[in-house]
């Protein structure tokens, strides 16, 4: 228990050390607050009884409970809910009555990681809704300079789930021509199972290999040496990896689900249909021959960067917190 009160209290349901997307914006939102001068306590997992003027709480599903005790303990005071991938997707999002439309429903202010996430709120909560793109820094020296030569790599980064959809990589790998110099590199851990799924088909299919796992430093100097940044998943809040591509300037092929639309831009011409290996093919192969048609996707992420920029995110999350805090 806190003996004094704090401005804020920021509480993610994984903890920190996890590197999952909630713990990293926990972090960053910590980095902002304090240089900004506000006294801040980051928990985890469960509420710990701060006495605190503001509570910002990531994910309305899985700190349902955590909203409520804090509320119980201190109630009136402010409370900011970052709605996240797994919450808009939930299917209690629907469901007026489930926790988490209620915690929705009790937090002073919501706040989306892009703007697809913004739209399918529903309109009741859109008023008190605000759009903060997470940021991106990347290591010193990291831009986009595709390596040249006859080869041209396309990445994939991220740990390999169902959700994902490694398999429509394999699949798109398989669909290219022999002579084709498109390579899809994918950097990332897997489960047993889908690691020895991984394994037989980089084996079997020419122009697909699974690397395994790499420290984020070397998969960002991998990343700005590709061509190409695949993204096939079939649900995503918003890909890490997406943010970090458009920051370092590399091209992005990704499904066309809301996560990844939102990162990119309803207008970005490296959309595919999700699901559709045939038509993720066609796009790999269109950045190989129309070399006009790589530049446009070059000029779209360059256009989407200032997005992720840190100083935005800060300025922003700082109107929202001050705002709250004048309450």
């Amino acid at each position: 228990y806190s003996v004094t009160m704090i401005d804020v209290l920021i509480h993610s349901p994984f903890p920190q050390e996890t590197g999952q997307g909630n713990a990293m914006t926990a972090d960053r939102t910590e980095l902002i607050l304090r240089a900004a001068g506000f006294d801040v306590q980051v928990e985890a997992e469960t509420y710990q009884g701060a006495d605190a003027r503001c509570l910002v709480a990531l994910n309305a599903w899985r700190s349902a409970g955590v909203v409520a005790d804090f509320d119980r303990q201190n109630p009136g005071r402010q409370v900011v809910v970052v709605v996240t991938g797994s919450d808009i997707n939930h299917p209690e999002m629907e469901d007026e009555g489930s926790e988490t439309r209620q915690t929705m429903e009790r937090a002073d202010a919501l706040v989306t990681l892009h703007e697809a996430d913004l739209k399918v709120l529903p309109e009741r909560l859109q008023h008190k809704a605000v759009c903060i793109f997470p940021s991106v820094r990347l290591p010193a020296g990291i831009t986009h300079l595709a390596a040249s030569g006859d080869c041209f790599e396309v990445v994939m980064a991220g740990n390999l789930r169902a959700v994902k959809n490694p398999q429509l990589a394999v699949e798109v790998a398989a669909l290219l021509p022999d002579d084709s110099p498109i390579f899809i590199n994918s950097y990332g851990d897997a489960s047993d199972k889908l690691a020895a799924e991984m394994t037989h088909a980089s084996a079997e299919v020419e122009h697909f290999n699974w690397c395994g796992k790499l420290d984020h430093a070397t998969l960002m100097e991998k990343m700005a040496r590709a061509d190409v940044l695949l993204n096939t998943s079939t649900v995503e809040g918003g890909a890490n990896a997406i943010c970090e591509a458009v920051t370092m300037g590399l091209p992005v092929v990704a499904s066309d689900i809301r996560g990844n639309v939102g990162m990119l831009g309803e207008d970005y011409l490296g959309l595919f249909p999700n699901g559709d290996a045939q038509a993720a093919a066609g796009l790999l192969q269109r950045c190989v021959v129309e070399l006009s048609f790589y530049q446009e996707l070059k000029k779209q992420v360059a256009q989407r960067a200032p997005l992720f920029d840190f100083a935005t995110e800060s300025s922003a999350w700082l109107d929202l917190i001050r705002s709250r805090l004048a309450h």
